[in-house]
């Protein structure tokens, strides 16, 4: 079976156009930009990913290329214009180089490698180390009424990772943390289906903690259901296949929740911030 292939159009440096078609749009895009693409774009970079389709096939890609070379500069630029609609995010190429704002809806529909913020409050709750996850709402259309990490979120154009999630924290959560008062925990590769809402995602997720002991000031925002809080040790053992986490809610009742209700189980991640968790508690 053929494997799906991109046609895109990028923007050079002179303002010139090119058409092109890959199966692998990230590597593609740090290939313009560090002299190792088509002829054309060479002395012409950086580039800028102005246009982009994902199709079934390679050979489906390479015939929509050829269509779009056909088209007039009057004609592209038309063409461009329908995808500028809604939130804007910043994709990048394979070797961490900015090549411009895409639409969100086209990022996810098409696996566009883009970066994103994660925050992870922790703290001592009724004398366990532990941390605060939150409930999505019913009506998100990615993973609704899941339960994820204490904040997260896309990185707008502009923003710092770290301002990023600090804006999280209060647009999500209720919680003002400004930026100094958070701890940089490394980037994470991530790359997952998006099941019923469609596309999948290629993210890098750059992972914040803060540590506030007893029951923080959360005022969840409408995205939000509501806060739980889970033990270090249960929530490694979540990251086993089928195992269940148990969580304690504000009110202090237990819980226990499905793995196949966790969406903020990744492994790499969970082993570069384990450590520095464990660190924030002997502090």
């Amino acid at each position: 079976m053929e494997s799906p292939g991109y046609t895109y159009i990028l923007r050079c440096a002179d303002d010139t156009l090119y058409c092109g078609w890959t199966n692998d749009l990230t590597a593609r895009l740090a290939a313009h930009n560090s002299g190792r693409g088509a002829k054309y774009t060479r002395g012409r970079g950086p580039v800028k990913l102005a246009y982009s389709e994902l199709h079934e096939s390679q050979s489906a890609a390479m015939r929509r290329e050829a269509a779009l070379k056909k088209l007039t500069r009057p004609q592209k630029e038309a063409l461009l214009l329908t995808q500028q609609d809604g939130e804007l995010i910043t994709v990048y190429d394979a070797d961490g180089r900015p090549c411009g704002e895409r639409p969100r809806s086209v990022v996810h529909a098409q696996g566009l490698y883009h970066q994103v913020c994660h925050l992870w409050v922790c703290g001592v709750w009724q004398g366990e180390y532990g941390l605060w996850l939150q409930q999505r709402a019913e009506d998100r259309p990615l993973y609704p009424g899941f339960y994820d990490l204490t904040a997260t979120g896309h990185i707008d154009p502009g923003e710092t990772p770290a301002e990023a999630a600090a804006r999280e924290a209060r647009e999500e959560v209720g919680l003002t943390l400004p930026t100094g008062m958070l701890t940089v925990a490394g980037a994470y590769r991530q790359q997952y289906d998006r099941g019923g809402a469609g596309g999948f995602d290629d993210e890098l997720a750059h992972a914040f903690l803060h540590r506030a002991d007893g029951v923080p000031a959360f005022r969840p925002g409408s995205e939000v259901c509501g806060m739980a809080f889970a033990a270090l040790e249960a929530f490694d053992r979540a990251h086993q296949p089928g195992v269940p986490l148990p969580i304690r809610l504000l009110g202090g009742e237990m819980r226990e929740i499905a793995h196949d209700r966790l969406c903020c189980l990744h492994q790499s991640e969970w082993d570069g911030v384990r450590p520095l968790l464990e660190s924030l508690f002997v502090k």
